[in-house]
């Protein structure tokens, strides 16, 4: 074999190896991953304890159901969406026109009955009542003036009647006397019946004066403001820049829920039947109810007959024209064999003030029920009061509990007793 020609090589440019350099190891930092984990535990541990409120603080008490025995829990009967109404209330006006001076109330103010609301203004009546006091002053002299008069001439008369007889006096000097008896008896006549005139004019000029003062006709809540200080009140409104009203009273005890009941359901309610309320604004809230009222008149429009429904209880929450819903309780009838019973665990009852009570859960709170124990077999109690088959019932409860104190349940629920 022959080996291959030996080229020659270039040399006009020296040409010399490179070397790379060494790379450098790759040092490792463990305190970075210590710091990040801290990091992240410290972020889970902030928005756990952000997260989780005092709820995990409340303490845990035991609940078990109210069972209902001999009957099913009495379902709706009917249901009707309303609005919540004063039964009674009133827009107070002015009896006489004059400008607002005074407004004492504002809207939610409480007033009692003869509390004064507002006043109008008050000079010219003023002026015309202290011009009656004077006539009736002038009156009274009048009358003094002529009662001295009259017993003049009562004297005259007599004296003038005792010497006729003896021609003493002439006829006409008695008949003078007895004239100016006559007249003077008249003048004193007349001057009573101007202090009677003056009397009534007086008394007129108060009730004027009276009707400046707006006072409150009954009890009540101030729910709205028509008028303001400075603007001219009237009775009937006569202007456009007059005002009619100056408040709207409303008595809150007479709230009522008044709802539309279609025609062909309207038999199935009576007047005195149980209800019950739950308002938009306060969900999960029951309220009793009766119905008060039906209206004996039908709206040919709508097809409905209005139904007024009153609060048996009722708190400073429920407030005029709230939307509600009203659930007609089924009416019990005599025919029913059976008579529901309600039965709770026997721990659930305490004594409080010589009588049992229970507390029931309700949103997370406790709220404390009167009942009446009617007998008692083993773990369980048979008992009376205003208990559903909905309730839960706090089981042994501690002797701290108070009703409105925040509870909660144990996530390890008793087993479901059989009464």
């Amino acid at each position: 074999m022959t080996a291959p020609p030996i080229r020659d090589a270039d040399v006009s440019v020296p040409t010399l190896p490179r070397e790379e350099s060494p790379q450098e190891p790759h040092k490792s930092r463990p305190w970075l991953r210590w710091v990040g984990a801290s990091i992240v535990s410290s972020g889970c541990l902030a928005g756990l304890y952000w997260a989780l409120p005092e709820f995990s603080l409340l303490p845990e008490v035991d609940t078990a159901p109210v069972r209902i025995v001999g009957s099913a829990t009495p379902s709706s009967l009917l249901s009707a969406s309303g609005y919540v109404v004063p039964q009674r209330q009133a827009s107070v006006a002015s009896k006489g026109t004059g400008r607002l001076e005074y407004l004492a109330v504002s809207v939610g103010s409480r007033v009692k009955t003869g509390d004064i609301i507002a006043r109008v203004q008050q000079d010219d009546v003023q002026a015309v009542q202290r011009q009656v006091h004077a006539r009736l002053d002038v009156a009274k002299a009048a009358l003094t003036n002529a009662q001295a008069e009259l017993r003049d001439a009562q004297l005259t008369y007599a004296r003038t009647k005792a010497l006729l007889p003896n021609q003493f006096v002439s006829q006409a000097e008695f008949d003078t006397a007895s004239t100016r008896l006559r007249r003077t008896e008249a003048s004193v006549r007349s001057s009573s019946a101007a202090i009677t005139a003056a009397e009534a004019d007086v008394q007129t000029a108060d009730v004027m004066l009276e009707n400046t003062l707006i006072r409150a006709p009954f009890e009540g809540t101030v729910i709205k403001k028509f008028a303001e200080i400075g603007e001219v009140v009237a009775p009937m409104a006569s202007s456009a820049s007059s005002r009619g009203a100056v408040v709207l009273i409303a008595d809150m005890a007479s709230l009522a829920v008044e709802a539309e009941i279609s025609e062909s359901s309207f038999s199935q309610i009576a007047q005195g039947q149980s209800a019950d309320i739950t308002l938009d604004a306060l969900q999960g809230k029951h309220y009793p109810a009766m119905v008060e009222q039906i209206v004996p008149t039908a709206d040919r429009s709508k097809g409905t007959v209005l139904a007024k429904v009153r609060f048996v209880e009722r708190d400073d929450r429920v407030l005029p024209e709230m939307s509600a819903k009203v659930s007609f309780l089924p009416v019990a009838r005599p025919s029913d064999s059976t008579t529901p019973r309600l039965f709770v665990p026997s721990s659930a009852l305490v004594q409080k003030n010589g009588r049992p009570i229970l507390y029931v859960l309700e949103n997370g709170t406790a709220r404390e029920v009167a009942v009446e124990e009617v007998s008692r077999s083993g773990r369980d109690s048979e008992v009376r009061g205003t208990l559903t088959a909905s309730s839960q019932v706090i089981l042994a409860p501690p002797p701290s509990l108070q009703t409105g104190m925040k509870i909660r349940p144990r996530i390890s629920q008793r087993e479901e007793y059989q009464p």
